[in-house]
């Protein structure tokens, strides 16, 4: 384990070779950052039943509340099947514990399963959802992400852990970091 001495920031490496990386939440990595904010929030702070938003679910059940604009994940996996952006805006400010941004972060796995290309490359969509993860996140909230990059998902936010998933072979890594809202508003 290494950690930044300027941020204090836990980066660890793991050896995730032989996984699926479409299913990153099964990833051993991904559900350690995950324990860590449900034990933050349950154990820590005694909040019974946080809120936790995927605007990219799929088939994880963590979120309260899940969205995956693939009606095949609907009923069994998510609650909305809408846009990740347009199902964020319909969310109230300050609502949620926890915001999983988890999508698919590839040209093959967007053009696969949604038949558009990489979210990523479109950069005012992801200023934008950031934007509103920061709405709906309560101060102290934690924000999960996963794909090539561990940028912030806007301004306000403290790196908090990176964990890097060895995918093995040619396959490219998968970052994934822990970021805590520590600002109340943008201003």
């Amino acid at each position: 384990m290494s950690y930044s001495r300027k941020f204090r920031t836990k980066a660890q490496i793991h050896n995730c070779i032989g996984h699926n990386s479409s299913h990153t939440h099964n990833l051993k990595p991904m559900v350690k950052l995950y324990d860590y904010i449900m034990h933050k929030w349950i154990k820590e702070k005694r909040v019974p039943c946080p809120e936790i938003i995927d605007p990219f679910a799929r088939m994880c059940l963590w979120g309260t509340k899940r969205n995956d604009i693939n009606p095949e994940f609907n009923p069994q996996y998510t609650t909305h099947t809408m846009d990740a952006l347009e199902f964020m805006c319909g969310l109230a400010p300050g609502q949620a514990h926890g915001v999983i941004i988890d999508p698919p972060f590839s040209d093959r796995q967007s053009n696969e399963e949604y038949n558009t290309g990489n979210l990523y490359t479109n950069p005012a969509y992801i200023r934008d959802l950031g934007l509103q993860v920061f709405r709906v996140l309560k101060l102290g909230g934690y924000v999960l992400k996963c794909g090539y990059n561990t940028n912030p998902p806007y301004k306000g936010f403290k790196l908090i852990h990176v964990k890097i998933c060895q995918m093995g072979a040619s396959k490219n890594d998968i970052l994934m970091s822990l970021w805590q809202k520590t600002q109340r508003t943008l201003f």
